[in-house]
């Protein structure tokens, strides 16, 4: 089969033979997919003209042997960058972290898409934040290229109209001619000096959170790497999901074992505190006043948000878990824990947690 570079050269050396025999001039496309049109113009033009220069019978013959090739060779193509892009997605189902996921991302669009560079961005809110790039090349450009994301201010997305419409309908994007394409960010075209380009919304859970971008040094992009960037964007945010979730119930999985781990220390606490009672002498009995109730000891030692971080502490949540549940910053979360200890005159997490619980638990009749 013949390579993509010698068919979009035999189209362009057809088109000129058939400006020179029939005067059918015609523009040369950039692309190889680009030729299927003006093959199918020059085959219409030497069918009307063959009755008078049956000479040119040769020239249809070819015009249309190239037409069928091209086509043959383009769905081949695609089958083929398919087939590459499943065998890049294996590899990442095999990642269950979602940073490590992030982290491969660029390289993985390259490798299995077919591009010369990519660069994946963050979208929170409103705002868009370039973020990491890969090349198959470090030349200057590109390091100016990755200086540019590192010193980016965050981009609004108000007044951007690709990256707005990507937001809006959730499609992958084709500019073929971003400096006359007006819903181009031209900092970026500066930056990255594209003359062409795809680009992909990240989708998990159905959200926008990210951009894809990518192009190819060698040739323009054209419809086939807007799908196949599409098909991995698509792809990869089920990915992010599915390692995102399994995160989630790696941290609830420990959180219940740290909990089982501190009810399990209370429990021998209680066993323990029940035999050294049945150890004391008889005569050593005495009436002993009434306790007071646990909850107002607790409320009277700690405030209310530490008393609310205290009951999360006791449910196994980490510092980070308690800051989402409270809507608080983790250093604000230490800072509790810190006065919990002191205020408990405890060691540690484990015994404020025992001690929460002998307490809460005296309260029910336990």
């Amino acid at each position: 089969m013949r390579t993509e570079a010698e068919l979009a050269e035999r189209g362009r050396a057809l088109l000129r033979e058939a400006a020179a025999a029939a005067g059918s001039a015609l523009p040369e496309p950039a692309g190889l997919a680009g030729f299927d049109e003006p093959l199918t113009v020059l085959v219409a033009a030497l069918r009307e003209q063959l009755p008078e220069a049956p000479q040119l019978a040769v020239l249809l013959a070819d015009a249309q042997d190239l037409r069928y090739e091209i086509r043959e060779w383009l769905d081949g193509q695609r089958t083929r960058r398919l087939d590459a892009l499943d065998d890049g997605l294996a590899q990442l189902r095999k990642v269950s972290d979602p940073d490590s996921l992030l982290a491969r991302a660029c390289e993985a669009v390259v490798r299995s898409c077919g591009f010369d560079r990519v660069m994946l961005s963050k979208v929170e809110g409103s705002l868009w934040r370039p973020w990491k790039s890969f090349a198959v090349t470090d030349a200057d450009p590109e390091r100016a290229f990755r200086e540019w994301m590192r010193t980016v201010p965050e981009i609004r997305l108000d007044n951007l109209v690709l990256e707005t419409e990507m937001v809006r309908r959730r499609e992958a994007a084709l500019v073929t001619d971003p400096r006359g394409d007006p819903r181009v960010y031209q900092p970026l075209l500066r930056a990255s000096g594209l003359n062409s380009y795809v680009a992909a919304p990240l989708m998990p859970t159905g959200r926008v959170i990210g951009f894809l971008h990518a192009d190819c040094e060698s040739r323009p992009v054209a419809e086939l790497d807007r799908d196949i960037l599409g098909a991995f964007a698509d792809a990869f945010g089920r990915l992010f999901e599915r390692a995102v979730l399994l995160r989630r119930l790696r941290e609830q999985r420990e959180q219940v074992r740290e909990a089982m781990r501190t009810v399990e220390a209370v429990l021998d606490d209680l066993a323990s505190a029940e035999i050294e009672l049945a150890a004391r002498p008889l005569h050593s009995l005495r009436p002993a006043p009434a306790p007071a109730r646990s909850s107002a000891t607790l409320e009277a030692l700690l405030t209310g948000r530490e008393l609310e971080v205290l009951a999360l502490m006791a449910t196994g949540a980490t510092n980070s878990r308690i800051a989402d549940e409270l809507v608080i910053a983790d250093g604000t979360v230490k800072s509790h824990v810190k006065r919990i200890l002191r205020k408990l005159c405890v060691e540690n997490r484990a015994e404020a947690i025992s001690r929460y619980l002998r307490l809460t638990m005296g309260d029910r009749g336990l």
